[in-house]
């Protein structure tokens, strides 16, 4: 089974940020939408671009997923400070299959301008003004009386936003009813129609735009940084010690990555070991796997789900030391030792495990009366594994910090820019 079938990623994508922060409604939702819409009818640009724009709509504001960065994002300044642009263009250059197209996430607020480490063409600079209409389009209407949008884009008209882009938008609406199906959210039905019947994704593509989501989440610190990757880089490689067949080692992979996306609906701010003890506490907590649950229900195929409810008993009895009232899978066994493991590494650049690991989870299996069939067949090869997935995650952690480098020297920049010119 492919990874198309296993896994809707833009209706994950979609149930994450309704649950990240009440203030987005549905916002990268709303604007993919509208650029769908606009874009139905044209032949300027390519199916494949088309596709490509949708995405951009959906995940412009990737970057803003902290409190005040949401407070910039979602206000009526026209000139905020461009941070979550900043942040989400990083994202996109490093781990996004569009790539390419970063530079539209970087400009897709401040469309005129022309920032000298990054340059841009003008067929990029035309996605990023038509993305940012739609974007403030949807903030407008959501904030004000709809009946106001008219003479608000008649006010920008040519200063702001093109006035072809206008005509586009207002022809696409008397077509469509763009904004009655916003008002009504009929639009929904649309968007999920949309990406289960003309939304192609390759394998690899749906890999990396589920990644870019999770690090827009876990690389909002050092301390929660490599928390996922720790944990889905030790599945892979007990999952190829293992010997899994390609198929199900696909399905582990993705219930790892999905293990803890219901994290979403935690705060960010963390600024001690303290704080992150706390958060560990928090992902295991009712609440946050009900997230999870929502996340996912009805968006992934179930053998995903199952593994992912079956990691989480098994993480609940080893942490409460009591007997397992089931006999798990080995994927379910596989995710849980992955995020037991990762939850006992230390936060931050240091990559170490303790040195009796493997009797330290033997005591676990006993004290919970858990076959240890699979601990046995790994035993011998945990040293192994655990240096590959070290070197793995150091080479993330590098990553990591070269894009908060990168987020900082820009972000100077721009404060710069906007200090001068604006």
């Amino acid at each position: 089974m492919s990874s198309s079938q296993l896994i809707n990623i833009v209706e994950v994508i979609c149930h994450s940020f309704r649950h990240l922060d009440p203030r987005l409604i549905n916002h990268g939702e709303r604007v993919a939408y509208i650029l769908m819409k606009m874009l139905e009818d044209t032949s300027y640009y390519t199916k494949q671009e088309k596709q490509d724009i949708f995405m951009l709509g959906l995940l412009h504001d990737i970057g803003a997923y902290k409190g005040e960065e949401l407070d910039s994002m979602l206000s009526f300044d026209m000139n905020d400070s461009m941070e979550h642009s900043v942040f989400g263009y990083l994202l996109f250059q490093n781990f996004s299959p569009l790539s390419d197209y970063a530079d539209i996430i970087l400009y897709h607020h401040h469309c005129n301008a022309q920032y000298y480490p990054v340059p841009i063409g003008n067929y990029h600079r035309d996605m990023a003004k038509l993305i940012y209409l739609a974007d403030r389009i949807d903030i407008f209407c959501v904030l004000n009386d709809v009946k106001q949008l008219d003479s608000f884009l008649d006010r920008y008209n040519e200063t702001v936003f093109p006035s072809a882009g206008i005509r586009w938008f207002h022809d696409a609406n008397k077509k469509y009813q763009i904004l009655n199906h916003l008002h009504s959210g009929a639009y929904q039905e649309e968007v999920a129609s949309y990406t289960k019947e003309q939304l192609v994704l390759t394998e690899e593509q749906i890999h990396k735009y589920l990644m870019t989501f999770i690090f827009s989440v876990d690389f909002r610190n050092e301390y929660t940084a490599l928390h996922t990757s720790y944990a889905v880089y030790l599945t892979e490689n007990l999952s190829h010690t293992l010997h899994l067949p390609a198929g199900s080692a696909k399905t582990v992979q993705l219930a790892a990555m999905l293990h803890n996306i219901g994290k979403v609906s935690l705060s960010s701010d963390l600024t001690s070991v303290e704080d992150y003890d706390c958060y560990l506490k928090e992902l295991y907590q009712n609440s946050t796997i009900d997230v999870t649950q929502k996340i996912l229900s009805g968006t992934v195929d179930a053998q995903i789900l199952q593994i992912i409810n079956e990691s989480l008993r098994i993480l609940k009895c080893w942490s409460e030391n009591e007997p397992l009232s089931f006999t798990p899978s080995p994927a379910g066994e596989i995710v849980a030792l992955s995020y037991f493991i990762s939850n006992m590494m230390n936060p931050g650049g240091h990559i170490s495990c303790r040195p009796d690991l493997v009797q330290f989870l033997k005591e676990r299996y006993k004290g919970c009366n858990m076959d240890c069939t699979i601990l046995m067949a790994l035993e011998k090869y945990f040293p192994q594994i655990m240096e590959q997935t070290r070197s793995s995650c150091e080479s993330m952690f590098r990553t990591y910090h070269h894009v908060m480098d990168e987020f900082h020297y820009l972000n100077t920049i721009l404060l710069h820019y906007n200090t001068k010119y604006q």
